[in-house]
């Protein structure tokens, strides 16, 4: 007993560090309509800036579909002021890193890059976002790379596996498409169509600024003022996203494939959109699932030799969201795997304790103090909440909220979601034919 009131006194001591820290933010809405968002740190000497847009492959047309990652390729390959291979140099030569990302909800852009070289940072993201060339030779240069990339994934059996769990899952919801596209699509993009997704979704009133570490907010206000404020905001093409239908009975999938040698699976439910009030308790749900080797999974599965390994989590979406189980096992073994979990899921609803809740409520948070202590961690977080969650008490208030979640609300997430018979499973399994 001396240790679970020991745990609970050491996790609220945490969660009023984490919301001290969350709470200090610069945000200014620009007067074209771009958010900037800072996080000033003095414990650093790196700054993360990052440039989020709220578009991904859900925002696409069938025609269009790719054209946010084919993009997200294009920008570093010349701009008004930087010509193509620029920009690498550029950063690269003051120590930073330099990337970007396309989801199927989001795509940002991101330089790491110590405090004193933040301004030319700043420069090299406005330039690569808003004053991209999308010149004809390089589209045409691009997309026979793009189309190797995409081959290649299908190369990959678990890229295969995850494709046709969210084609069997998602019956009318984009989510239902790769966010690659398809070769048809790409094959055909042209310069007008391109130009047309790029001024519609990259420009200020659909975008945040986000920089994080050891800088002035109100300098960099001054500066983005420079860059990005200057940029004329324009109306965001109003895009009509599908929810998905609810889901009855179960959907299964099952595929055979000679390039791999064990059993493949995925299962997964129809859980609460991120940031909603009964999402919290998914998120201890999970931690006591499937997180560390202290978790009912690891213990369970992995150390008696039932998987060789396993992942639990959810999509993280905004909409139509996903709780996913996936785990690796020897193909005879899928019928004693599937009830295993079955099984924990309903033991743990069953046996579960509030000291297990506290102590997963601990973890959490100090999981993501540990990963914040990073200022590109803690920027992601902070455009995540912005542009997917849509709401930046996510990330200010998340600690609190997971403080609140108690037993019961970990108990509901099984009863209304994760014990009825509607869940999606794909499985796939070695093909011996194949001449495996």
């Amino acid at each position: 007993m001396r240790r679970f009131f020991l745990l609970v006194f050491i996790a609220m001591e945490v969660f009023v560090m984490s919301i001290a820290l969350a709470q200090e933010l610069y945000i200014r809405d620009l007067p074209n309509g771009a958010k900037l968002i800072v996080k000033p740190r003095d414990d650093t000497s790196a700054v993360a800036l990052q440039v989020w847009f709220r578009v991904g492959s859900v925002y696409e047309n069938y025609e269009e579909k790719g054209m946010a990652h084919f993009l997200e390729h294009m920008l570093f390959n010349g701009s008004e002021k930087y010509p193509y291979g620029e920009v690498d140099r550029i950063v690269e030569s003051l120590g930073g890193n330099i990337n970007a990302a396309t989801s199927k909800d989001f795509t940002y852009y991101h330089i790491e890059i110590a405090s004193p070289y933040w301004k030319q940072a700043l420069e090299v993201l406005y330039q690569i976002t808003l004053k991209a060339l999308l010149e004809e030779k390089m589209i045409e240069k691009e997309k026979p790379i793009v189309i190797e990339e995409l081959r290649r994934g299908k190369d990959n059996p678990t890229t295969v596996l995850w494709e046709t769990f969210e084609k069997t899952a998602y019956k009318v919801s984009p989510y239902r498409f790769p966010v690659i596209g398809f070769e048809n699509t790409i094959r055909k993009f042209t310069r007008e169509m391109l130009l047309k997704f790029y001024r519609s979704f990259y420009q200020p009133r659909n975008m945040a600024i986000v920089v994080a570490g050891n800088v002035d907010p109100k300098e960099v206000e001054e500066e983005v003022l420079k860059t990005f404020g200057r940029e004329e905001g324009r109306p965001v093409p109003r895009v009509q996203i599908p929810s998905e239908p609810e889901q009855l009975g179960v959907r299964f999938e099952k595929l055979k494939d000679p390039r791999v040698q064990k059993a493949y699976w995925i299962i997964g439910w129809r859980v609460p959109a991120i940031g909603k009030t009964d999402y919290y308790g998914l998120v201890v749900l999970d931690e006591i699932l499937g997180s560390g080797r202290t978790s009912v999974f690891y213990r369970e599965l992995k150390e008696k030799g039932l998987v060789y390994s396993f992942f639990t989590g959810d999509m993280g979406r905004p909409r139509d969201n996903l709780y996913v189980i996936s785990a690796t096992f020897d193909p005879d073994k899928y019928e004693e795997v599937k009830k295993r979990i079955l099984d924990l899921l309903k033991e743990v609803y069953e046996n579960l304790t509030d000291e297990q809740v506290e102590t997963a409520k601990q973890k959490i948070v100090g999981s993501r103090i540990f990963e914040e202590e990073k200022v590109e961690g803690e920027a992601y977080d902070i455009g995540y909440s912005y542009t997917v969650v849509r709401d930046l008490d996510f990330y200010r208030f998340f600690d609190k909220n997971v403080s609140k979640v108690r037993k019961v609300d970990v108990m509901r997430i099984y009863e209304r979601y994760l014990s009825k018979g509607n869940y999606v499973e794909v499985l796939m399994l070695p093909d011996r034919r194949g001449g495996e």
